[in-house]
């Protein structure tokens, strides 16, 4: 499965291939996986229209956040996926469980370039530390000269983050940062992503292998995601019955698929107001899309180096 011509356009940039000490090429991990992390947030920013959050042709209900400040703040990431396949490799010779602490470091630092760029308005919390987590297992198995696809990735990252709900990781998990009391991603992420796994990453592959475009395959994954998640930025904004009403929203277009992509269209945008009148902004499924796309492009990479 391709869904596009993204692969075969990082294989064609030297970037991602290195000299070894003995002088052979070899594939540059961080370059690799850093790059895909940046353009899935990429991907996910620029994808129109889109329910509740920011897109090309909309703001954010919060604070008036637009697409220059969302495409400024993925900018700075982009250095900071590759440090955190970097760090993942640093740390092969040690079990995954100490993986957490490194990349917590790194998402601090990340956290804080990220606002100061975006004059404080935007934070990308929640993709720091999503995409922080697979970047660094993908450096992590790399390093240990294993398979990177998605399915060991969970199973590191199931083990990175088994001690955030066993409370194993003291005060320095509630520090004032991305990894500060999000009780609903530390659990999602200790799972191994059960939401990517169980619906989002099918239903992306699904949509590509029937011929559908990127935007089409992506747009269908949104809307399985905010049908099955927790979002907690949704309950924080408009609590259970805010989760709800998003939900069962997701859900009855998906139950009901449009026919042509006008229609669909349509109802996006009919979705879209209905979020902004309610002030509902799903941010977490946001960043469990652009981690299903980082997850479905590295699984053809992994089967083609």
């Amino acid at each position: 499965m391709i869904s596009n011509n993204f692969f075969k356009l990082l294989m064609d940039d030297c970037e991602i291939c290195q000299k070894s000490a003995s002088g052979k090429l070899q594939l540059n991990i961080c370059e690799l996986a850093g790059n895909m992390a940046y353009h899935a947030i990429m991907l996910e920013i620029h994808l129109t229209p889109k329910a509740g959050l920011i897109d090309c042709s909309s703001e954010s209900i919060q604070e008036k956040i637009d697409i220059d400040t969302s495409i400024a703040s993925a900018n700075v990431l982009r250095t900071y996926m590759k440090e955190f396949v970097q760090t993942g490799m640093e740390m092969k010779h040690k079990e995954a469980w100490h993986l957490f602490p490194a990349l917590q470091e790194v998402g601090l630092k990340a956290e804080k370039d990220v606002l100061k760029a975006a004059s404080g308005k935007i934070s990308q919390r929640g993709m720091i530390f999503t995409l922080g987590l697979i970047c660094g297992a993908v450096g992590w198995l790399f390093g240990r000269k294993r398979s990177f696809d998605a399915v060991q990735i969970r199973r590191v990252i199931t083990f990175c983050c088994a001690p955030l709900t066993a409370g194993q990781q003291g005060s320095s998990v509630t520090g004032n940062s991305c990894y500060k009391k999000v009780s609903g991603v530390q659990t999602e992420a200790a799972q191994g992503y059960p939401t990517i796994f169980h619906h989002a990453l099918p239903a992306y592959e699904k949509s590509i292998e029937a011929g559908q475009s990127e935007e089409q395959a992506l747009s269908k994954t949104l809307l399985v995601l905010m049908a099955n998640s927790h979002d907690t930025s949704i309950i924080k904004q408009g609590g259970l019955e805010g989760l709800a009403y998003v939900q069962d929203y997701a859900f009855d277009m998906l139950l009901h698929p449009s026919t042509t992509d006008v229609e669909f269209e349509k109802k996006i945008l009919a979705f879209d107001r209905e979020l902004k009148q309610k002030k509902l902004c799903p941010e977490g499924s946001a960043v469990l899309l652009a981690a299903t796309w980082l997850l479905a492009q590295l699984n053809i990479c992994n089967e083609r180096i």
